[in-house]
């Protein structure tokens, strides 16, 4: 398997890691075995594009990890990780991300 890495995300074979998830700029390690899906998609001004961290006023069961502004992003991903709340990020190359992600049979 490749691995990704950037400023918000780093993946390898068998973490995913959310750089600075939560206010504390702590990280948030999701292990690749416990992700049930991944969503791609489009951000607006209701999904997430204008957050600065938590969650978006659209996405009520995404929460945004703390990164760089969104204002000139247009995907995040969201994984599903079977919890009431998705962790979700904005990678810098969010289709490298997903297409990763889902060969590692996520």
């Amino acid at each position: 398997m490749n691995t990704y890495e950037d400023a918000v995300v780093a993946i390898d074979d068998e973490l995913q890691t959310n750089k600075s998830y939560r206010y504390t700029g702590d990280e948030y390690r999701i292990p690749l075995s416990t992700i049930r899906s991944v969503e791609h998609f489009a951000m607006g001004f209701w999904s997430g594009k204008y957050r600065v961290v938590g969650i978006s006023f659209g996405r009520l069961r995404s929460w945004f990890a703390r990164g760089r502004s969104a204002t000139n992003r247009t995907h995040a991903i969201s994984l599903d990780v079977d919890r009431l709340i998705k962790p979700t990020f904005v990678p810098d190359d969010p289709q490298a991300v997903a297409d990763l992600l889902y060969t590692a049979r996520v």
